[in-house]
Order: C-alpha cells, then structure tokens, then sequence
C-alpha cells in the first residue's frame, strides 16, 4: 500500500553536493563577504581522510568575522596553500573587506591581488621573514615608549601584537 522511504546515505548525499557544487557545501550555503568587515583565511587536513597511500585532504577555507563561511577549496595533491589563495577569492567582491592570514600567505603576489584586483585590504602575520620584520620594526609607533608610571607591566603606549622588544 504505502512504500517505506528509506533517507539517502551519506554517500549519496556528497555525490549530489559534489555533482552541483563541485566547491562544496560551503558554496551552497555560504555568506557573502561583500557584507563583512572582514575575511579569515586558513588551511587544515581534515581528520580521518587520508586513506591508504593518499594524503588526508587539505582544505583552505575563507571565513567572516562572525564565524560563517564562505567557501572553501580543497588543495590539491603535491601542492600548498600558496597556489590556491587567489583561487579561492577569485569569485567575490571582497571591495573594503579586511582579510587576514597566517604566515604562510605573507607573500607579495598575495598582497597585490588583494589590493590591485580585489580593492581589499589585508593583514598578514610576518615571522621568518627577517628583512620584512626589520622593515616593519623601523615603522612609525612601533617603537616601546617609556612610561611615566611605576607599573612595570605598562607598555607606555600602542604597539602591534607582533612586536617583541
């Protein structure tokens, strides 16, 4: 009389979501970062899939500052994050949104996309580069002013987060 509906597996369901989007359910569902102040760039394996002789599968997401995500890419094999930056944010009008990367990213072809392609600003992490760091190290405000207080945890003024006296 009446047929028992059985739900789809979750193989099936990634077939279809991969056959639609081949980027992923992030572009289904994501945001628009056109909307946001900013953009958070960052990669990771995902846990549990590497199988056999592959590597797990390394992701490169792109995220708003409220947490939602707007889509993300899968790395390919024998390759990094580098490669696939620009890639990722091709698509989007990132027009006055901030993005921000890891260390990795710190890269001059990163910087030009973002700011001549895209009209975006950014903000990278510098650490192993030691010419850039004592490049930024001579900006103005950097510098640690003496404090007039007798708090010796006072810093006496402003100074980025990635400055160490």
């Amino acid at each position: 009389m009446f047929a028992i509906r059985v739900a789809p597996s979750t193989a099936t369901v990634r077939r279809i979501i991969n056959a639609t989007c081949p980027s992923g359910l992030a572009d289904l569902l994501g945001a628009d970062p056109a909307r946001s102040d900013t953009l958070a760039v960052d990669g990771k394996s995902a846990r549990g899939s590497r199988s056999g002789d592959s590597p797990a599968a390394h992701l490169l997401a792109a995220m708003t500052g409220a947490g939602t995500a707007v889509t993300q890419l899968r790395v390919p094999d024998k390759t990094n994050e580098i490669t696939c930056f620009a890639a990722l944010l091709e698509p989007y009008d990132l027009a006055d949104v901030t993005v921000t990367a890891d260390a990795l990213h710190t890269q001059r072809a990163h910087a030009h996309f973002l700011v001549e392609q895209k009209d975006a600003h950014y903000a990278f992490t510098v650490k192993n580069q030691p010419i850039l760091y004592a490049q930024l190290k001579t900006c103005p405000g950097t510098r640690r002013r003496r404090s007039s207080t007798t708090d010796p945890t006072a810093t006496g003024g402003w100074r980025p987060g990635w400055y160490r006296s």
